[in-house]
């Protein structure tokens, strides 16, 4: 009867200590990671064109020598969101966005052949960021950059422009802050470079037109963005 209660009492013991096990905190490298999927909404408003260039179309002041002036302004049309993941300090997302200059019609400024009333452009980007984590502070710094495409309107005024949007290669590069309203809830606010290249438009409209490409895009832009980002 003695080796009946011992061996319940090892197996009781031994039960206990599993379960203990399965319930405590895991250890090593598995608990210091932290990750999480995250949506982000923002405002990503181009506050001032960089070298938006559009070739074949001539932006001069009057009575100036002066050709390389630029045909476009900020018009503060603008929005966004993503979709990412985080682990440890590295995030990847993928991100959509729309935003628009409008033509830069400021006295005195005339143009040869025409700019179209405002510059659109959709674009889709896979975007890599850096948390500089910062212990004990619900600020974090963050840097970031990114590739994609680009669906462009056509900046021109002038008549037969054969398509009216086209793509081109889209990249950006950013700076900011984040701060951590809750551990589900963050703002986050900062500046941001953003251009597109290689959006041509045929300008003769003809079944063998020979202006092929005339018209290209340089869309090239300094902004800001601004939103809130939830962890899940």
């Amino acid at each position: 009867m003695h080796y009946k209660k011992f061996f319940s009492a090892t197996a009781l013991v031994t039960l206990l200590s599993l379960s203990n096990a399965a319930f405590s905190d895991p250890v090593g490298p598995i608990a210091d990671e932290e990750t999480s999927y995250y949506i982000r909404l923002q405002y990503n408003g181009e506050f001032s064109p960089f070298t938006t260039k559009i070739d074949n179309i001539t932006v001069k002041k009057d009575g100036s020598a002066v050709t390389d002036v630029d045909p476009f302004k900020a018009s503060f049309m603008a929005g966004g969101g993503a979709f990412g993941y985080k682990m440890d300090d590295i995030r990847v997302d993928v991100e959509g966005l729309y935003s628009q200059l409008s033509k830069n019609a400021d006295t005195g400024i005339t143009t040869e052949p025409g700019v179209a009333d405002s510059l659109s452009v959709m674009s889709g980007l896979v975007n890599v960021y850096y948390d500089v984590a910062i212990e004990d502070m619900p600020i974090t710094p963050y840097v970031g950059v990114g590739i994609g495409a680009a669906y462009l309107s056509n900046p021109s005024a002038a008549e037969g422009v054969k398509d009216q949007k086209k793509f081109g290669f889209a990249y950006q590069a950013k700076a900011g802050v984040s701060y951590d309203v809750t551990p589900e809830i963050k703002l986050f606010a900062g500046a941001r470079y953003f251009g597109s290249y290689g959006a041509n438009f045929d300008k003769d409209n003809t079944a063998d037109h020979k202006d092929k490409g005339e018209v290209k895009v340089l869309y090239s832009t300094i902004g800001a963005e601004a939103g809130v980002a939830f962890n899940f």
